[in-house]
Order: C-alpha cells, then structure tokens, then sequence
C-alpha cells in the first residue's frame, strides 16, 4: 500500500506496558495489519472495520479513557494530532489520558504543542539506536521490525 512507509506500530511488549501500566485501552492510528487492540482507529475505516476499525481518529471524541497515538512521522499529520489530543483532553468528561509517540523532531511543530501542553506530565526520549518499530509493511519484509531512523518521544498528557 502506498504510503506505508509513513507508519510503523510499537512492539507488542510496549503496548503490553502501555495496557499493564497506564490502562490503555485503544490505538488512535493503527489497521489491521499492525493493531494490537481492538478496536482501534485508522484511516481507512471503509475497509478495516470488518476487522475492528471504529473510523478516523479526527472523528474520534472519546470523553474518558487511556489511548495511545502514534500517528504516521508527517508533519502536519502530527500537528494535527497533537491539537486534537489537546481539544479532547479539554473537553473531556472523565479522566482522560493519551500516550503520543512522534519522532523526536524537537523543532516540529507537534513537538513544541505537546511539550508546552498544561495536560502534558511526563515525556520520555528513546534514542534511535535502543528501538525499533513493526513495519507498516510487514506483510511483505521478512523481518516485521524496522529499526528506527529517529529518536522517539512519548508525551504523556492526561487531564487528572
């Protein structure tokens, strides 16, 4: 599929952590091929919700709830979830949490959103050469992961 090399899923033992540790429950971009909850949000909701797709992220207004957002390493990709994130964590009716992964792309927009973020409490910087990530295209690597090009942050924001 064209486009796939935009996107890459965490590890399974990371969303195992996510899950054990901070209760996250559902992936905010993710198919069918990568996902490792379901439900989860993704792109293509037309053709991946046979397989669990509950639709686009930009049309996802969960009121309470732990989530996880990885979104593709584009810039206005993830600019746009980071004002999202920041719009639902707002107006949220509950305890509401996310765990953004984006590229450590310090200058980025989406990056200086989510650091200066009132909601943001904790940040962790993963340097490229200690991960990796499963494919997008891993249906069609003999390897599923990908070593990172970039280092990675996860940005912890949470609105209690």
């Amino acid at each position: 599929a064209a486009g796939h090399g935009f996107h890459a899923a965490l590890p399974s033992a990371a969303f195992q952590a996510l899950r054990d540790v901070g209760g996250v429950t559902l992936e905010c971009f993710a198919s069918p091929l990568n996902c490792f909850f379901a439900p989860f949000c993704s792109a293509a909701h037309a053709d991946d919700a046979p397989f669990g797709s509950i639709g686009s992220f930009f049309d996802f207004y969960p009121r309470e709830g732990s989530f996880e957002a990885n979104p593709p390493f584009v810039e206005d990709v993830l600019a746009r979830c980071a004002g999202h994130v920041e719009a639902l964590l707002e107006g949220a009716g509950g305890p509401l949490s996310f765990v953004v992964v984006v590229p450590g792309w310090a200058d980025s927009d989406a990056w200086r959103r989510l650091q200066a973020s009132k909601f943001k409490r904790g940040r962790l910087l993963v340097a490229a050469a200690d991960h990796g990530f499963v494919d997008g295209a891993q249906h069609q690597r003999r390897d599923r992961h990908r070593a990172s090009p970039y280092d990675t942050a996860f940005f912890f924001l949470q609105n209690a």
